[in-house]
């Protein structure tokens, strides 16, 4: 079964035609180009199905989009079932790229405890349990929000950009503030993954988001990179209510 998910975030709007859980067709378009999504829609070949999660585009102009191609257009909203229990005492309130995410980890860890590691516009941290039980996670600054941050909030400190290589201590204050962001974001997520590897010996850590790439070769810790969680969950989402 094809299914056509589409994720659009703060700043890009992903869609891939997802077959389990492999993207057979995908494409990253800025939210604000509309005209190149409804192209890139509109081309995509007839599937089974579409899953539409938003939270910058209206679903109501996506949907219009997608009908032609499917016989079914979900949307994921705070009342759609899903494949894990969601235990969030606020689900109305959760990011649904976060529990999609979590939803993905479910597919290709069923039975298995996993930290799910979002390195995004913020900086997620989600914990699914092997009784398929999402327990809640934190929120955090992302990297590139860290560096805005700096600069915004201080009169004198330059707006600089992530740093392929980074010393443990700066020289300069350019030095200071890519060390300080970049190693205090390492340190942040080792930090996670070493207190559940403590409670949860065989833990699976994945990292995804738009960071995956940048962050998961300086992270000493064994972890997992998934870029299209996110997209695997809403194919996991959309089965799922097929049942």
């Amino acid at each position: 079964m094809a299914v056509i998910c589409i994720d659009a975030g703060n700043s890009f709007v992903k869609v891939a035609l997802m077959q389990q859980s492999t993207v057979l067709s995908q494409a990253v378009i800025p939210v604000d180009d509309t005209a190149q999504l409804q192209e890139y829609i509109e081309s995509l070949p007839v599937a089974d199905g579409a899953m539409l999660s938003t939270v910058s585009q209206p679903a109501e102009k996506m949907r219009n989009w997608l009908l032609p191609k499917v016989p079914l257009c979900m949307e994921l909203t705070h009342h759609t079932p899903l494949p894990i229990v969601n235990t969030y005492r606020t689900p109305e309130t959760l990011g649904k790229d976060r529990i999609a995410a979590v939803a993905g980890a479910f597919a290709l860890y069923s039975g298995k405890n996993v930290l799910i590691i979002d390195a995004g516009t913020a900086l997620t941290i989600d914990f699914l349990d092997k009784q398929k039980k999402y327990r809640g996670g934190n929120i955090s600054p992302g990297l590139m929000m860290r560096f805005q941050a700096l600069h915004d909030y201080t009169e004198k400190l330059p707006l600089l950009a992530p740093a392929a290589h980074s010393h443990l201590l700066g020289d300069s204050t350019e030095s200071a503030i890519t060390a300080g962001i970049l190693n205090g974001i390492i340190f942040e997520i080792e930090q996670y993954i070493n207190h559940f590897q403590e409670n949860y010996p065989e833990i699976i850590c994945v990292i995804t988001g738009g960071d995956t790439i940048f962050l998961e070769d300086k992270l000493k810790k064994r972890i997992f990179a998934e870029p299209n969680l996110v997209l695997i969950g809403l194919e996991n989402i959309f089965n799922f209510n097929l049942k």
